[in-house]
């Protein structure tokens, strides 16, 4: 497989804020977006959450074969770190695919592919968004990978 997909951004925009306690993780960056027409982007984040829902992918012979089902912490959890990408969805709507670590009480680290809706914040999130709205993202199936990936232009 080849596939390679990438754009170059010269803009260099960066916005930097905070989530308070009950706002969801990936909606509140979402809303956050929609408020300063970034359209395109990555976040990076931590804070804390009331409790985590996230998807790890699945495999069969060693090659994934989807997401599994949801795996979700019903404790107060520390986000000790998170990355996304901004992007516009098959139907154009803004989305955001983000991944992360959280770490319970016990020390126990978790992570995966986290789930819009499900992941309230606690005390706080604080997050950074880096604008690309010089470059169009949109995730999309891909057939020759059979996912859905983020496609990068100009």
């Amino acid at each position: 497989m080849g596939r390679k997909n990438h754009s170059y951004s010269t803009e260099g925009k960066m916005i930097f804020g905070s989530l308070t306690a009950g706002t969801d993780l990936i909606e509140g960056i979402l809303e956050e977006c929609k408020k300063h027409q970034v359209t395109s982007g990555m976040v990076t984040c931590i804070g804390s959450l009331q409790e985590v829902g996230y998807v790890l992918f699945e495999t069969k012979n060693n090659y994934p074969t989807g997401y599994g089902k949801q795996i979700t912490i019903k404790n107060p959890v520390e986000l000790i770190h998170c990355t996304g990408f901004i992007c516009e969805d098959e139907k154009g709507e803004l989305d955001l695919h983000l991944h992360g670590l959280v770490t319970e009480e016990t020390g126990k680290i978790s992570g995966g592919h986290f789930i819009r809706g499900v992941n309230p914040t606690l005390i706080t999130i604080e997050f950074t968004i880096t604008c690309g709205n010089e470059i169009k993202a949109v995730r999309e199936y891909d057939e020759e990978l059979t996912f859905k990936v983020i496609n990068y232009r100009k």
